[in-house]
């Protein structure tokens, strides 16, 4: 499948409330702090790839390169207008949070090697993938429906490019000891913000002890997330560790060509339109 990146508008209310899955504050939070971390490691990514581009001599795969940039590019871009709402609806408690992990992205650019930052990439994109094949699984029914419209459009995209890092890095560096170590570091590394980022904004709204029941309602549904996480997105995170690995090889549980397709449609005609 190509890789096909679509710049669309998103219809965003002026504020939207951070409890982006109703009934669901730790998994909604969970998702605020993904989106919060985006505008700030996209770039990274972005950069990281446009400097391992002289170095690849595969020409399909240097194409595939300049179609993850720019699909990256669209991502971040619209995530920042979704926080900025998020944030007018009251999310916050993340804010030096997010400050440290701005300055962790400009210290990777500027003072490690391309193969860390390589690395790191494909981390972050084995970990994505394992997340965006749980979320086409899981019931959607509780999301708000702009929110989801955002990161079902991303996701999606997510796993058609899934390949690119994987395959940018193997072409460019190649080691699989060196691959696992820092893609476990990263894998880390995200999953440390996100719980961090979470927990901070559970803190900072008064509903966690009033509408949603302080500790005893919180103890209610981690069995849930628990799951997701433990028997789901970890079992698919860690095959990817394993010597023989390939994106390629993965069996995608859903049509992604039809999933896709409104958002190939709404794309055309918002160009055509403008």
């Amino acid at each position: 499948m190509s890789i096909t990146p679509r710049k669309l508008r998103f219809d965003l209310p002026e504020a939207l409330d951070p409890v982006i899955i109703e009934g669901e504050p730790e998994e909604s939070y969970i998702n605020v702090a993904m989106s919060i971390l985006l505008p700030h490691l996209e770039p990274y990514l972005i950069k990281t790839m446009r400097a391992a581009k002289r170095h690849v001599t595969k020409p399909a795969l240097a194409a595939d390169l300049e179609a993850f940039c720019a699909q990256e590019g669209h991502h971040y871009r619209q995530h920042a207008l979704l926080n900025q709402a998020l944030i007018r609806g009251g999310a916050r408690g993340f804010e030096a949070l997010e400050r440290e992990l701005a300055s962790d992205y400009q210290r990777f650019h500027a003072s490690k090697p391309l193969r860390f930052n390589l690395a790191y990439a494909e981390g972050f994109e084995a970990l994505t993938t394992a997340m965006a094949l749980v979320f086409t699984e899981e019931d959607k029914s509780k999301w708000n429906p702009a929110v989801l419209d955002v990161f079902l459009w991303h996701l999606l995209e997510e796993l058609e490019h899934r390949t690119v890092a994987f395959e940018v890095y193997q072409h460019v560096v190649g080691s699989y000891p060196y691959r696992v170590a820092v893609g476990a570091y990263a894998q880390l590394h995200l999953l440390r913000f996100l719980l961090r980022a979470a927990n901070a904004m559970l803190d900072a709204d008064p509903r966690t002890e009033t509408e949603f029941g302080g500790k005893a309602g919180r103890r209610k549904r981690e069995p849930r997330l628990n799951a997701i996480l433990f028997r789901k997105v970890l079992p698919r995170l860690f095959r990817t560790y394993r010597p023989g690995y390939s994106p390629r090889d993965l069996e995608m549980p859903v049509d992604l060509e039809a999933l896709t397709a409104p958002y190939t449609a709404r794309s055309r005609a918002e160009r055509a339109s403008a």
